[in-house]
């Protein structure tokens, strides 16, 4: 017994090493990465004065439980964009993937007067319309490694990621004082029951 646990140890071992290498390679290759500048160059591209705005790469992911009875589906859904961002203003170029390269559709601007609600926290930006519905929630983190089909860059971008944090607080602020927004969570139950 005791030499498979020793042998079970060894195995999670050099399994957490192989993966803490990939992770560190696909890293240092996401620091300055192709994909990293074709992001910057699809918003100086597409949003009008783009090279005004900061550019980053964000996510939304959308998440459904389905089935009935015994048998729970889940079903997740991803959607990539070029966020282009500075103060008040906010736009997202849908991005697709196929083959290795990086096609992107129109620019759309969600300017704080759209919006009826926002809350912003740990890199998520949650933007609500005029009736406090939930619009999307759009992720733009530090670290995007390569992993899998659902996480097709390496970009590192630790700088955009802050300035983001910071822009998500900023909108948060100026979109619930305009719309007298006080406590996200009561707004949140109260167009629940509408």
């Amino acid at each position: 017994m005791t030499k498979y646990i020793i042998i079970g140890a060894i195995v999670l071992v050099v399994l957490f090493v192989v993966v803490y290498i990939k992770m560190t390679i696909d890293e240092k290759k996401g620091a300055n990465s192709e994909e990293k500048q074709q992001i910057k160059n699809i918003v100086k591209k597409v949003v009008p004065n783009g090279e005004s705005y900061t550019a980053a790469y964000g996510t939304r992911e959308e998440l459904t439980l389905g089935g009935g009875g015994r048998t729970v589906t889940t079903t997740t859904k991803y959607w990539y964009y070029a966020v282009a961002f500075k103060p008040g203003d906010l736009y997202l170029v849908p991005l697709s993937f196929e083959g290795g390269d990086i096609s992107y559709g129109e620019a759309v601007r969600i300017g704080k007067e759209d919006l009826g609600m926002a809350e912003a926290k740990n890199g998520l930006l949650t933007l609500f319309d005029k009736n406090q519905k939930e619009l999307f929630t759009l992720f733009v983190v530090a670290s995007n490694t390569k992993d899998d089909k659902y996480h097709p860059v390496n970009i590192q971008q630790k700088e955009e990621a802050e300035a983001f944090a910071q822009f998500a607080q900023a909108l948060m602020q100026e979109v619930n004082t305009a719309n007298g927004i006080t406590d996200i969570k009561a707004a949140k139950k109260a167009a629940r029951k509408e």
